[in-house]
């Protein structure tokens, strides 16, 4: 890396002018990462930058991807820089990473050096941390990926002592004296996290999590990694250390880890007060199970509907936007959807009873009629407002339903399962059932949205949610619960 000595003259970046210019600024490098576009198979668009000032201003940079491999070398997070002969742009209103309105874009004729003496007294971290209410306030209108900090309190995965795994991981977060939301971790975020916790160490319990985008669903928050998001446990840290102070009784002195791999119960054969009982019990708190359950459907619940919108590109849930439909993750005001199933249906097996929802692959089995089809025989005949008839007719009717129960279950405000697989085989009294012929709902059909996650539904919980169009990475649901 080439190194300089600082320049006098460079300017502050709240001092910088719209345009291109022989502006220079000096500031610390505090961390940077690829950007890639989700709606083109996670092209590579470039690389994104983050610097602090003397000032405790921060500003975000860009570097083209035609330019990345010549300045990639030069990079360093932590360093303290100059940068000359860039372009000063407005950022955008989506997605924002700091509180500052300019980013500063790389030009060819663009300078980066490492500062390595008489270099200004800069701190060596800022984050733009957020609390709970402006979390809720921001969730599901992208314009800010904020960073939060807070206690871990379990994480729950598979392989979690093992780096290379990009599986999902969820993270039990107190972000408040009694404030709980849930974190996933997708991608690199999910394999950078192993790495961090495969020593054994789990005695750093409080950290700050970069870069996160929160979503809401029926009333509670979730927070989401991007490919932006890093991890800091430094005691030392203002952050940490303000939030250790807010904390009602002392730091927990260590988390819990919970491998679903090893840990998880296989399809044993419930009834649904029994079910009940599981997720009531505390000591089942951190289990994620797989359970069976016969049930005679009473009625289908109409107050929800019995269909959604799907985005044709990435088989999320639609939003309204206006009089018009919106995909939050594609980003594209011309996208197109397709109707899909979600059933609500209440059960019981003649003791307790409860709400399943069950999506399109197994209501297509059920129905042998596709939900769009179904939809425009509806109003080409007039209908549209009262239940189909076929589904009408699922009343009265038994199935063996197979659910998957996880920690989001465990609330007294959620108790609506996802159907993961169904049948309507049922050996007379013996209820003896063949686990093999449940077919297990593929990807796109466990969730209002098409994710291949299985739990509660869009009204109570867990369910995928999409990711920042500029920023990539999977997107997750995350549950505010106050204890």
């Amino acid at each position: 890396m080439a190194s300089s000595d600082v320049v006098l003259g460079h300017s502050t970046f709240d001092a910088l002018r719209l345009g291109r210019s022989a502006q220079m600024i000096v500031g610390r490098l505090l961390r940077f990462w690829d950007s890639k576009n989700i709606k083109k198979q996670g092209e590579f668009m470039g690389i994104t930058l983050l610097f602090l000032d003397e000032k405790n201003s921060v500003i975000h940079g860009f570097i083209p991807a035609g330019r990345a491999p010549f300045y990639r070398p030069s990079l360093r997070a932590g360093s303290v820089v100059r940068v000359s002969r860039f372009e000063v742009a407005r950022c955008t209103n989506m997605y924002k990473i700091t509180d500052h309105p300019f980013v500063i874009r790389f030009i060819p004729q663009t300078t980066i050096a490492e500062v390595i003496e008489n270099a200004p007294v800069i701190n060596v971290e800022k984050f733009m941390l957020r609390s709970f209410d402006p979390l809720q306030a921001l969730a599901n209108t992208n314009l800010e990926l904020p960073d939060v900090v807070g206690q871990i309190q379990y994480v729950q995965g598979s392989d979690l002592h093992d780096a290379t795994v990009t599986t999902r991981v969820v993270i039990r977060f107190l972000i408040e004296p009694r404030v709980v939301v849930y974190l996933s971790l997708w991608d690199d975020a999910a394999s950078m996290f192993r790495g961090l916790i495969g020593s054994g160490d789990r005695t750093q319990t409080v950290m700050v999590v970069t870069t996160v985008n929160p979503k809401l669903f029926g009333g509670n928050l979730y927070l989401n990694s991007t490919p932006a998001t890093k991890f800091y446990f430094d005691n030392t840290l203002e952050a940490i250390s303000e939030f250790t102070a807010r904390l009602d009784g002392p730091v927990q002195e260590a988390f819990t880890c919970i491998d679903t791999k090893e840990g998880i119960r296989k399809k044993e054969v419930l009834s649904i007060g029994e079910l009940n009982k599981f997720i009531s019990n505390s000591n089942e708190q951190t289990q994620e199970a797989e359970f069976i359950c016969k049930a005679r459907v009473v009625d289908v619940l109409q107050q929800n509907g019995w269909s959604f919108v799907s985005c044709t590109g990435c088989s999320r849930k639609l939003d309204k936007d206006g009089s018009s439909l919106r995909c939050n993750r594609c980003v594209n005001p011309n996208i197109t959807g397709v109707i899909k199933y979600r059933v609500e249906l209440l059960v019981d097996d003649g003791q307790d009873n409860a709400t399943f929802v069950v999506f399109d692959k197994e209501m297509l089995k059920l129905t042998k009629q596709d939900a769009a089809a179904l939809t425009l025989n509806e109003i080409n005949g007039g209908g549209g407002v009262e239940l189909p008839q076929c589904l009408k007719d699922l009343g009265g009717q038994d199935f063996v339903f197979q659910i998957r129960v996880t920690p989001f279950n465990f609330t007294p405000n959620h108790r609506t399962f996802t159907v993961s697989a169904i049948v309507d085989t049922i050996v007379p009294e013996t209820f003896k059932t063949n686990a093999a012929e449940l077919v297990q709902v593929e990807g796109g059909e466990a969730s209002a949205t098409g994710s291949n996650m299985t739990g509660i539904n869009m009204t109570g919980g867990e369910e995928k949610e999409p990711n920042p169009s500029n920023s990539g990475g999977k997107g997750g649901v995350r549950k505010r619960t106050r204890e």
